[in-house]
């Protein structure tokens, strides 16, 4: 987002303007828990998330320096990959998915990722973040 854009520099306010909309959170969720890479991976999620917003927001994150767009070598096909500075916003999202655990009683989450951000969430974002990098130097 362009500065001239921002409604104020407020650090609260900066974050909202990237991630005020579920999708783009949702979206990182994806990628950073479940691995997801394309956008037909991203279309069978459980939200649905229809395509003209999932364009969108992928433009966003990558304006954004938070994922990169990267040809697979196959005809029209591309993949997205997190960078660092979306890994970084994991630990939100693991405070999100326990706030929403202790808070909403339909919350219903996969119970490996519980697990892990339970157990030792520094050791998950590692392997997170070590997965990652070995994505990005075989991409």
């Amino acid at each position: 987002m362009k500065r001239g854009d921002r409604k104020s520099t407020c650090p609260m306010n900066l974050f909202l303007e990237l991630f005020g909309d579920p999708w783009t959170l949702l979206l990182l969720r994806d990628m950073l828990l479940l691995g997801k890479r394309r956008p037909t991976e991203f279309l069978e999620s459980d939200e649905r998330i229809s395509t003209n917003i999932l364009t969108d927001r992928l433009k966003r994150l990558e304006a954004a320096d938070m994922v990169r767009r990267r040809g697979t070598g196959q005809r029209n096909q591309v993949h997205y990959l997190p960078t660092e500075k979306a890994v970084d916003v994991l630990p939100v999202l693991f405070d999100m998915a326990l706030w929403s655990m202790r808070h909403e009683s339909d919350s219903a989450p996969l119970q490996s990722v519980i697990d892990r951000i339970r157990t030792d969430p520094d050791a998950y974002i590692a392997d997170i973040r070590a997965d990652i990098t070995r994505e990005t130097a075989a991409a």
